[in-house]
C-alpha cells in the first residue's frame, strides 16, 4: 500500500493535474503540444510551459497549446485564449474545462470561437503526488480553437 505524504501547504483544487491518457488522446488527433501557461514543472503537458511565478496570462503564447486552466477562474483564461488566437500566435488551443455552459465566460470565449466536444464521466484528476485523486463536482469538456488564415 502506498503511503501518501500530508498535503502541502500550495495545493488547492486548482493544481489538480490532468492524467496522461487525457492528453494522449488529445495528441492522437493534433501532435504533440507546444506550450502548456498553466502549470507545475512536474505536471506539465508540452515541451515548454509557464508556471505560477512566470504568469501564463502575461506572456505570449506559441504553437499548439495545452490548456487545464484554474477550474475557479477559467474566465481570464479563456479571454487569453481567444486574444492569443486572434494575434496569430497560436494554431491550436486545446483547454479542458469545466462544463460550466451557462456562465458568461463560456458564452463570451468559448461559444464563438471553440468546437465543443463533451466528455463522458468524470475525471480523476491527479493530486500532489502524481496519484488519482476524487473528481471535481462537474463534468469535464474540450474546447478545441483553432487558428483561422
Amino acid at each position: 500500500m502506498i503511503e501518501l505524504t500530508e498535503r502541502p501547504a500550495w495545493w488547492t483544487t486548482d493544481e489538480w493535474a490532468t492524467p496522461p491518457e487525457i492528453v494522449t488522446e488529445m495528441e492522437a488527433e493534433f501532435g504533440p503540444f507546444d506550450l502548456d501557461p498553466c502549470a507545475r514543472p512536474e505536471t506539465t503537458k508540452a515541451a515548454y510551459y509557464y508556471a505560477k511565478d512566470i504568469d501564463g496570462l502575461t506572456q505570449e503564447w506559441f504553437g499548439r497549446v495545452w490548456l487545464n486552466p484554474p477550474y475557479s477562474e477559467p474566465s481570464k483564461w479563456m479571454k487569453k485564449t481567444v486574444e492569443e488566437l486572434q494575434a496569430g500566435r497560436v494554431s491550436l488551443v486545446v483547454a479542458l474545462l469545466p462544463t460550466a455552459v451557462d456562465t458568461g465566460w463560456f458564452h463570451d470565449f468559448v461559444l464563438p470561437y471553440a468546437e465543443v466536444r463533451y466528455r463522458r464521466g468524470r475525471i480523476k484528476f491527479l493530486g500532489w503526488e502524481g496519484l488519482p485523486i476524487g473528481s471535481p463536482t462537474a463534468g469535464s469538456l474540450f474546447a478545441i480553437y483553432r487558428s483561422t488564415p
